[in-house]
């Protein structure tokens, strides 16, 4: 799926500098997902110093998960 992160040029560092990202789920935490990002791109705003990365995420194996 694709998705899009919006922020400051320090939050989007933080994100495209990382190849797996890890989300907790809502209903049955501590459950946590490991997603892989691909073809990121940062696209800048015109608006002053907001960024937005958008990239490919796919999940990741049932071995990257932690239950």
């Amino acid at each position: 799926m694709k998705i899009c992160f919006h922020g400051t040029a320090d939050e989007i560092s933080r994100v495209a500098g990382r190849p797996l990202l890890v989300l907790l789920t809502a209903r049955d935490l501590p459950h946590m997902r490991v997603f892989e990002l691909y073809q990121p791109h940062v696209h800048a705003s015109p608006s002053a110093e907001r960024y937005r990365l958008c990239a490919v995420m796919t999940e990741t194996p049932d071995e990257g998960r932690t239950a």
